[in-house]
C-alpha cells in the first residue's frame, strides 16, 4: 500500500477488462442473423462468405444477395451453440447449394471444401 507505482500495475486492468468486455450482441432466427440491433443477413441466401483474421481471433463477414452484410468475431457467435448451429448450417446451405463466394481462410477454418453428406430419399 506504501508502494505507490505497485498501484500502476493493479489499477489499469478493471478498466482494461471492462472495454474488452464489451462484446456485439448477436441473435438468430431459422434463417437470419443479426448483428446489433440493426444489421442482419438472410443465412440461406448468403453471396459471400469470408473470415478475416482480428486480433489474436478470427472474424466472419456475411452479406446476402440483397447487399445486407454483418461481420462478427466467430467466438461471439459459437458462445451460444444454438445459435452457432443455426448460421453454421446456413453457411452450409449458401456454399454448397447456392454457390456462395468463399476466400481460402473461410473454406479451411469453417471446413467449407468437403460438403456435406445429403442422403437422397
Amino acid at each position: 500500500m506504501t508502494t505507490w507505482w505497485l498501484w500502476l500495475f493493479i489499477l489499469p486492468w478493471p478498466f482494461l477488462f471492462f472495454f474488452i468486455g464489451k462484446e456485439q450482441k448477436v441473435s438468430a432466427g431459422a434463417d437470419w442473423l443479426a448483428v446489433s440491433t440493426r444489421d442482419y443477413v438472410k443465412l440461406y441466401d448468403l453471396s459471400k462468405v469470408t473470415v478475416h483474421i482480428d486480433g489474436v481471433s478470427h472474424a466472419i463477414q456475411l452479406a446476402d444477395t440483397s447487399g445486407r452484410s454483418v461481420r462478427s468475431r466467430i467466438g461471439v457467435l459459437q458462445l451460444n451453440h444454438r445459435l452457432w448451429d443455426l448460421v453454421y448450417n446456413g453457411i452450409l446451405h449458401s456454399v454448397h447449394v447456392n454457390g456462395a463466394e468463399t476466400n481460402k481462410r473461410a473454406r479451411e477454418y469453417l471446413q467449407l471444401d468437403h460438403p456435406p453428406h445429403l442422403h437422397n430419399q
